[in-house]
């Protein structure tokens, strides 16, 4: 007589059933869970640093004005003034001082190395629509100076402020390629610029090479402030203008 095959107990079934539907439900509620952790360690970070931003805010005020313009009104007249002035902006919006997460775009303009500088604040809801102000600068170009003066003066004021749509403060030499090399930023990083403030001379086919005409960007190229004193008055006044443009959450 030959032995019949043990047969598999019900019981033994049911485990087999039970965890191949419970192994794949709580790899599931584990990702879940997993993404919940995640999404809350990054909220936490993002409120820790807009607190430690909004520490370091100062208000639009003369002294800080006259002291950015006095800076870069020696810096423009240096010989390498193309490398200067990024390197000035890149350490005065940085963390430790204005809590930017400054973007330095290095690249070569015939024998000159130059770089675009940007820093934002994020949009909150609409990251990609941007309010931009913009000012371009040429070494020895000393006009300049009182520009760029302003751009910090609103960026250091309105650090740590949330937006419902960018805000970015950026600056460019003119040199051939600083135009066009803005351009693959923007266009690599899917951004809209839906305002765009000038703030001096409009850089040489700014307005056609980032499509600005089919995006309906509005532009404005306000004429500078002749006196620091004027600044102020002038930097508020497009402080307020921008952030009606961006949006509070």
């Amino acid at each position: 007589m030959t032995d019949s095959p043990p047969q598999a107990s019900p019981d033994t079934g049911r485990w087999i059933r039970a965890a191949l539907v419970i192994f794949p439900l709580g790899t599931v509620l584990l990702g879940i869970a997993s993404f919940g952790i995640w999404q809350w360690k990054k909220n936490r970070e993002e409120d820790r640093s807009f607190k430690y931003a909004l520490a370091l805010k100062r208000d639009i005020g003369l002294g800080g004005i006259e002291k950015h313009a006095n800076v870069l009104r020696e810096v423009l007249k240096q010989p390498d003034a193309l490398l200067a002035v990024p390197g000035y902006l890149q350490s005065t919006m940085g963390e430790e001082n204005m809590g930017y997460a400054v973007r330095r775009d290095r690249y070569q303009s015939g024998a000159a190395e130059c770089s675009n500088v940007d820093a934002e604040l994020a949009g909150k809801q609409m990251p990609y629509d941007v309010t931009m102000i913009l000012v371009p600068y040429g070494a020895g170009e000393e006009s300049a100076a009182l520009g760029l003066a302003t751009l910090l003066s609103i960026a250091h004021e309105v650090t740590g402020q949330p937006m419902l749509r960018t805000l970015r403060f950026a600056t460019l030499p003119r040199v051939p390629g600083a135009v066009e090399k803005m351009a693959e930023r923007l266009r690599g990083e899917g951004d809209r610029v839906k305002f765009l403030h000038v703030l001096g001379p409009m850089p040489e086919r700014l307005e056609e090479v980032w499509g600005l005409k089919a995006l309906g960007t509005a532009i404005e190229t306000p004429a500078l402030p002749s006196s620091p004193l004027d600044a102020v008055t002038f930097a508020k006044a497009l402080r307020d203008k921008v952030l009606a443009q961006t949006g509070q959450p």
